[in-house]
């Protein structure tokens, strides 16, 4: 029996992700795909577009067999720790084989090549790097130069069009991500394999939809615009599985994004100006006063992000931290979720009832304690782990309540869930 994994989002799932599960189980022989998915808040600093358990569905109805949530602390952290996380979380199942992502360079040699040097990071390495740094070259610069220059210096190392690819590899957000899971491989001694997979169709930022392989950037940003229902439809049903369509077409479909939150937001700021912001996730000095001094401009959560962003960060790094803000995750919580080796339950969102005996073999081999219903997490975290876990429990109840204002019904709360079982 050989198994896959896949770290993903599902933000909404798309044609995309239904060929890279197919494609994953192809180049691997696997029999099983094990997803370890974001919970109803994403790596973009935003809250998914759907629930996480109608995006568990979409994802079982399409080729996933179990699917696990990836905690709230790492699914809006930095690729760094998401992937690391994610990783470790399929390390600790003790039944991956191999671990499947996208990415956008056919010179998947050099990915790995890079993605070893990065997280070993040599000696010479290093004073490559620091040198280059002290000739007044930018961090990325200085980083490709160095790896460009090393990379020379072993025999073995992929070289033809190196420069070319290098910088290809390094730029593109799929290729970033993809180095940050090897890293994290490579990092835990882990036996999974990897298992790159080039990217078709549109690109990861592309918001132009595609004749069948749109990005998620692209369908987010049709579902929530005002083009008409019909239009919609027809666009969709060419880049969407029908039963990721069905959800979409629902009469009671209801889409969220960061501008539902936006009056919690200014509340959360307003309420905490005059101590600042320096405590959270993804926070500095320079950024609490930025926002303590911009909050009289405050619009809503886009806007303020637009405002409060610098030449040197990225709208993805602001996004993070206004939504630590709001979900009060903080540089502590980090710090812990690292020493305590960033995973510590297994979080079941759903699976398919003809690949239960997984769950058994996972219970077998793994030591964390695997959680079914919420409101029984206490009797089986330590005291570390449940402080961690209460986190997860208010932002998705959070989430929940967004979710049912915006409805104008009721929606269960995270105690009310029950593992969705296909």
């Amino acid at each position: 029996m050989k198994v896959v994994g896949i770290i993903a989002e599902y933000n909404p799932f798309h044609n995309g992700h239904a060929y890279q599960i197919k494609k994953a189980k192809e180049l691997t022989g696997a029999d099983y795909v094990v997803v370890v998915m974001s919970g109803n808040y994403v790596q973009r600093g935003t809250p998914a577009l759907l629930d996480k358990f109608s995006r568990v569905s979409m994802a079982l109805k399409n080729g996933a067999d179990l699917v696990f949530e990836l905690p709230v602390l790492w699914s809006t952290a930095s690729a760094e720790y998401f992937a690391m996380a994610g990783i470790t979380l399929l390390d600790r199942l003790g039944i991956v084989d191999y671990v499947s992502f996208g990415c956008e360079t056919p010179n998947i040699p050099l990915l790995l090549t890079v993605s070893k040097i990065l997280s070993n990071e040599p000696k010479v390495f290093s004073t490559l790097l620091k040198d280059f740094l002290k000739q007044g070259l930018t961090y990325p610069a200085a980083r490709e130069k160095a790896l460009l220059t090393y990379i020379d210096t072993i025999p073995s190392a992929p070289k033809n069009n190196c420069t070319e690819n290098l910088h290809e590899i390094l730029a593109s957000p799929n290729n970033i991500l993809a180095i940050e899971y090897c890293k994290a491989l490579y990092k835990r001694n882990s036996k999974i394999l990897p298992c790159p997979i080039l990217r078709t169709g549109a690109g990861y930022h592309e918001t132009d939809l595609h004749t069948t392989l749109s990005s998620a950037s692209g369908l987010r940003k049709l579902l929530l615009s005002n083009e008409a229902f019909e239009s919609k439809t027809t666009l969709l049903s060419q880049n969407v599985p029908q039963t990721t369509l069905d959800y979409f077409t629902a009469s009671d479909t209801v889409f969220l994004s960061e501008t539902d939150f936006s009056s919690m937001l200014y509340y959360k700021l307003f309420s905490e100006q005059p101590i600042g912001f320096t405590d959270y996730g993804d926070s500095s000095l320079f950024l609490s006063n930025r926002i303590i001094n911009m909050l009289d401009s405050y619009l809503d959560f886009e806007q303020f992000c637009t405002l409060i962003k610098t030449k040197d960060m990225t709208h993805t790094r602001i996004r993070r931290l206004l939504l630590h803000i709001l979900l009060n995750i903080r540089q502590k919580d980090y710090i812990l979720g690292k020493e305590c080796d960033y995973i510590l339950w297994l979080k079941l969102l759903g699976f398919r009832k003809d690949t239960s005996f997984l769950l058994k073999q996972i219970q077998k081999n793994c030591t964390l304690p695997l959680i079914s219903k919420t409101a029984k997490a206490n009797t089986c975290l330590s005291s570390n782990a449940y402080t961690l876990f209460q986190k997860e429990i208010w932002a998705s109840n959070l989430y929940y309540g967004i979710l049912a204002q915006k409805k104008n019904s009721f929606e269960k709360n995270e105690f009310q869930r029950e593992i969705l079982r296909i």
